[in-house]
């Protein structure tokens, strides 16, 4: 699980560099919002590395980023 989300940061890393930093900020937000998603509902012991603090801390700040990466995401000049 923690292998496929990090797996999401890297493809948002090459598609900043090959497509721009659009499609990048898209993949990174969505990656964020399923990390807050699988956060909210796996037991502790399956989340693994993705438990730091309470459940809806780990949560809030997830979807937080989520929420801040697309918006700025649709903000930025496609290029």
């Amino acid at each position: 699980m923690l292998g496929a989300l990090v797996g999401g940061v890297v493809l948002a890393l090459v598609l900043t560099v090959v497509a721009g930093p659009t499609p990048g900020a898209l993949v990174l937000g969505a990656d964020l919002a399923v990390a807050a998603v699988l956060r909210l509902v796996l037991p502790v012991r399956v989340a693994g590395a993705l438990v730091v603090r309470s459940r809806p801390l780990d949560v809030g700040v997830l979807t937080v980023l989520a929420v801040a990466c697309l918006g700025l995401a649709w903000t930025l000049p496609f290029t």
